[in-house]
Parts: structure tokens; sequence; C-alpha cells
């Protein structure tokens, strides 16, 4: 029994969000198939929140994927020499802080381009997945799935990051109301099945959010129980576009009810990456590898000085977290103090242009109104001293 288990878990095929994951493992028990599985998972939802996509790519090719595991040491020359041969990847979390070794996954198509970067370094090997996992540290396997979990839930997301649970849930309820409706405008008549399906949810949601259509008016349900569209995709478009403009002035509504808000305007230059949701962008006065970022919902900002910065708002009262160049947590740090430590010093340089440039024109203006008397004053006397000339 044990033989035949160990041999019907020398790949994980497994179908989640869409993707079949399909990944060797070389010698491993099944309790080892389930954290390399445990593993990828937390990754792909990482992935999702953070915005990027090379672990689902390298999903979604198929076949096997393995690890290459190199000196840390040598991380820079790994992504350069990557990027010269092509070779996509998606680096892994060092689970092993002890032994100075780094790794990336990468596709087993790419194997040949591997060992060439491999001649290069000197060091480094070709592993599996298992040896990558046997090779870490329990605790340290612990922390990472305790951090990407977190995210999962929303403690490190970067999309939703100053949102409440409420907000979170209400957002995905609205995403999956615009894009079912739009899929199901499109369609003479669907079924709560279909659009499980489509999303890829559970039939008590897909029963939910047709019904949400239903109510709104966008769908009606026929006697058979199936869902017919009443309005056509750009009448379904324009409902979304007027929801949202009404969302966007309740928002700003309670903003400007919130006196724990404290404005600060960003320019674009610190502006290191966006996604469809959030942008990412450096805090003033961080450098280097001690650079730290903030991820800020892209509806909470708004352009100005004609789009070369950004204007949000930070929360007083809120504890903000704080990122590193590859987005990982680096810290957390209050609105307020970011604000001081980091903002004011932007926002009194502007308050002191702003001022210079003001005083300026309001001498400016003194100086003309001045002139402007000075030469009335005299027009006068020139006025008078000619009358008494006259004979």
């Amino acid at each position: 029994m044990a033989e035949e288990i160990q041999e019907a878990v020398q790949i994980i095929r497994v179908a989640y969000d869409g993707i079949d994951i399909a990944m060797k493992i070389g010698s491993g028990t099944l309790s080892q198939v389930k954290k390399a599985f445990d593993l990828i998972v937390a990754l792909l939802d990482h992935e999702k929140l953070a915005g990027k996509t090379n672990m689902r790519k390298l999903l979604l090719k198929g076949g096997d994927l393995q690890v290459l595991q190199f000196a840390t040491e040598d991380l820079k020359q790994v992504e350069k020499l990557a990027k010269k041969y092509g070779i996509l990847y998606s680096a892994l979390p060092d689970i092993n802080k002890k032994d100075g070794m780094g790794e990336i996954l990468f596709h087993t198509e790419a194997v040949p381009r591997v060992n060439m970067m491999l001649q290069i370094l000197k060091t480094g090997r070709i592993d599996t997945i298992d040896d990558y996992l046997k090779n870490g540290d329990e605790k340290e396997l612990d922390k990472v799935f305790s951090v990407l979990k977190g995210h999962k839930k929303g403690n490190g997301n970067l999309h939703t990051e100053t949102l409440s649970e409420q907000d979170k849930t209400d957002r995905l309820s609205n995403d999956l109301f615009e894009k079912a409706g739009l899929y199901a405008v499109e369609k003479a008549d669907i079924s709560v099945e279909e659009i499980r399906e489509k999303f890829n949810i559970t039939i008590e949601q897909a029963g939910e959010v047709l019904d949400k259509l239903e109510n709104t008016g966008v769908l009606k349900k026929t006697e058979e129980g199936r869902y017919q569209p009443v309005i056509d995709k750009n009448e379904f478009m324009e409902r979304i576009t007027r929801y949202k403009e009404i969302s966007g002035r309740v928002q700003a509504v309670s903003q400007a009810h919130n006196k724990n808000l404290l404005d600060i305007s960003i320019s674009k230059k610190l502006i290191a990456e966006e996604n469809d949701h959030a942008v990412k962008t450096r805090i003033p006065g961080t450098w280097g590898e001690n650079a730290r970022y903030l991820w800020i919902e892209k509806e909470k900002v708004t352009e100005i000085h004609s789009g070369k910065s950004i204007l949000t708002s930070l929360d007083s009262g809120k504890e903000y977290k704080l990122y590193s160049s590859d987005n990982r947590v680096a810290g957390t740090m209050n609105g307020g103090q970011l604000y001081e430590n980091h903002y004011d010093r932007v926002e009194a340089e502007v308050r002191k242009r702003h001022a210079e440039v003001k005083k300026k024109a309001e001498e400016q203006k003194r100086l003309a109104a001045a002139e402007k008397k000075a030469a009335e004053v005299t027009g006068k006397l020139s006025a008078s001293a000619v009358g008494r000339h006259l004979p």
C-alpha cells in the first residue's frame, strides 16, 4: 500500500483556480506533496494580490517545474542571466537562511538554458520541489505560510490594505456583479450552473449574483429557472458607470467627514509599479536597499499638477504596511508618523514654495498698484500745471 501511495504522488496534478498544477515530486511522501501543493497555492494567491503572474504563467505552460538553487549573493546575476536567456521563473521564499542559498522555480523546458547559467555561475544545481522543502527549516516554512496566508486573508493585501473586511467583501461582490452581468447580457439565456463554471465560484455565489442581477432589472428569471437579459450590453455598462460614480461620491463625502485624514501629494516619479487596483509608491526619504514602498488604491488617488503628481490621504490612526522593493512586508508605521516623518516635509516644502510664490505675487501686485497710483497722481499734477498756464 505504501508503495502504491508513493507511486501515486510522484506528480501533483490538481485543478486550482482554473490551472492544472503538474509537478514531479522526486521521492516525496504524501505529507511532502501536501506541503508542496500548499506552498504553490499560497504563492498563487499572493501573486494574485500583488498583481504578478509568473507562477501562474509557469503552471499554465503545463508539464514539469524544477528548482534552481544558487548562492544568495548571486541573486542579481541570476536575475540578469534569466532575462538574457529568456527564462521565465518565480522566486521561491528563503526557507533556510543558514545555508546561504536562494531558489527560483522554472519550467523543465528551460533546463538547457539554466545549465548555461550554471556554467557561468560556477556554483548551484537543479533540484526538485521536494529537495527544496526537505532542505528548508520547518520554522521558517511555517513563517512563510503564516505571511502568505495572512496576505490571503487581507492582512497584507496590496489592493485592499486600507479596506475593512466588509469593504473587501463588497468589492469582490461588485466585481463579480459586473463580470457576471456583462457575460449574462451577451447570452440569450443563462443558468446558475453556467455562471458557476464560468467564474469558478460556488453554486450559492452564482445564485446570489444572478438574483442580484434580476433584482436590479438586468435579468429576468424564467419559469424553467434560467435567466434572460432585459437590457443590452451598452445599457448595462452605462448602469455600471452610474453605480461607480455614485459610489465615488459616497466615498468622497465619507472621507470629507473623516477628521483623521491627512492629505498628501506624491510626485509620479515616486511610482515604482502599478496594477489594475493600486499604485506602489516609494516613501520619500528612503533609498536603495532601505527603500520602502506604500501601496495605494487607485480609487483613492486623484491626479494634480497637470498629471505630474497624485493627491491622496493617510489615516493618522491607521497602521500601514511598508513594503520592500520585492513586495515583502518590511514593517509597519502609523499614518500620523508616516506623515510627520516622510510626507509632511515634502508638504512643508510645497507650502513654503507656494508661500514664496504667493508673497512674490502679492509684492508685484502692490508694486503695480503703487505704480498705477503714482501714474494717476502724476497725471493729475500735469493736468493742474497745464490748467494754470492756460490764458
